[in-house]
């Protein structure tokens, strides 16, 4: 327990100097396009601490008003047609940890926007730290050194997902850690349990797409098993929607509107029901492919352009997924399950930004990474070859929303990467191929 604690600081501390170093390299020099193309605009402001004010660039989302407002008083997002009214568990988090730092913030002369960046911050960071703990465990990491701490954050605090998004007010690093957790519940446990299904109830509170996931878990203890258990299928279901349903009778009792913006303003999922419903095409272009089959099409160009946004960081990834088969061909099956669970659930949106399929493929491809960061090499030097490639790509890989993908990198980085890379595998092949 004692390590586990000192490893969940140690992560926490490399995680908020990234975050230092990441919030000056993207928004405050030009070695990067500071850019994130869509909803989201990189401003100068204003940062009131210890009762001075200090200038930085620093990204302002279209969706921070409506997260803020619930930052600031948690019970406006019930009671209002808030965008995330039936997503309240993130936002609640970084509302308790907001009140928490209230009188320390006052002491300090540390203003109010200031202080919920900061708990947008800690609360993704947690995240992240979880996750990462979580999977050295699955990986039955035992003995972890300080330059794998370091060299492990790293490398998860530069893939895009957080690189970008660990600034701003949203709930994506929570699909890192769903991934992740179904795989870590049933090594700890070869059965479901009542108590993972009602952690994944939950996280059902800050994004439904948890469900996917929670689905992962059911089939893994059912390969786990092979026996079909009906009766304890529909408990796990029923516990599995607790938190939700009881949610959901507050409004009911109260007399409360019930507002859900993805299913109104974007038609996610329901767009199903209605295609055959009212027949015809539905939205189409701008992210939207609401048709059969074409909505597969643009899913499928979706992943052909991601594997090309994250080209380095895949051919490192099939490179460790071939030797995580050829070593634990059971944990590469449950960590394809998890990832392609929420893959294929994601794939009825109907709404196909980049994001939605770099929350299952890109997060595999970390997951990956790590795992081969760890079995690849068995010294620090080969480790520091493995990293240099990597970080260099993903420091200088501009946001997925680039609409350029000839642009996603420039390409002196590509090249000093993919160099990097072949030496990489030329320097560790004698390695690589005894496993």
């Amino acid at each position: 327990m004692k390590s586990k604690v000192n490893l969940y600081i140690l992560i926490n501390i490399v995680s908020f100097f990234c975050v230092g170093f990441l919030a000056f390299f993207l928004f405050n020099t030009d070695l990067i396009q500071p850019d994130y193309f869509v909803c989201t605009n990189i401003i100068s402001q204003d940062f009131q601490i210890l009762n001075n004010l200090y200038i930085y660039n620093f990204p302002v989302s279209c969706d921070q008003n409506e997260y803020f407002i619930g930052f600031k008083d948690f019970k406006s997002i019930i009671f209002t047609e808030n965008a995330y009214q039936q997503r309240p568990l993130y936002i609640f988090l970084v509302f308790a940890f907001n009140s928490l730092l209230s009188p320390l913030v006052n002491t300090l002369g540390i203003g109010e926007i200031e202080s919920i960046y900061f708990s947008i911050v800690f609360i993704h960071i947690q995240i992240l730290s979880s996750a990462i703990i979580m999977l050295t465990e699955i990986l039955e990491i035992k003995k972890i050194k300080y330059f794998e701490i370091v060299g492990i954050t790293f490398l998860t605090m530069l893939h895009p997902l957080a690189k970008w998004e660990i600034f701003e007010a949203n709930n994506w690093m929570l699909s890192f850690l769903t991934i992740i957790l179904p795989v870590y519940l049933i090594q700890k446990n070869p059965k479901v349990s009542k108590k993972g299904v009602l952690i994944f109830g939950l996280l059902f509170m800050a994004n439904r797409s948890v469900i996917a996931c929670f689905a992962a878990y059911l089939l893994m203890g059912y390969l786990n098993n092979k026996k079909l258990d009906i009766k304890g299928s529909l408990q796990n279901l029923v516990i599995f929607f607790i938190p939700f349903t009881f949610y959901r009778l507050y409004f009911a009792i109260n007399d409360l509107p019930i507002f859900d913006t993805n299913a109104k303003y974007f038609q996610q999922f329901t767009w199903i029901i209605d295609y055959f419903t009212w027949g015809g095409d539905r939205k189409y272009g701008e992210y939207f492919c609401q048709r059969i089959p074409g909505f597969i099409e643009c899913y499928f160009d979706g992943t052909l352009n991601l594997i090309q946004y994250l080209s380095v960081p895949f051919i490192f990834s099939l490179v460790s997924g071939f030797i995580l088969y050829k070593k634990d061909k059971t944990l590469l099956l449950r960590i394809l399950i998890s990832s392609f669970m929420l893959y294929t659930f994601w794939s009825f949106s109907g709404w196909y930004p980049m994001r939605f399929i770099y929350y299952s493929l890109g997060n595999l491809i970390n997951i990956l990474i790590i795992f081969g960061f760890f079995n690849l090499n068995t010294n620090n030097i080969f480790r520091i070859l493995y990293v240099l490639p990597l970080i260099i790509y993903l420091l200088f890989l501009t946001m997925w929303n680039n609409p350029i993908p000839e642009e996603f990198i420039d390409s002196k980085y590509l090249n000093i990467s993919l160099v990097g890379m072949v030496v990489y595998f030329m320097c560790n092949y004698k390695t690589i191929n005894k496993i």
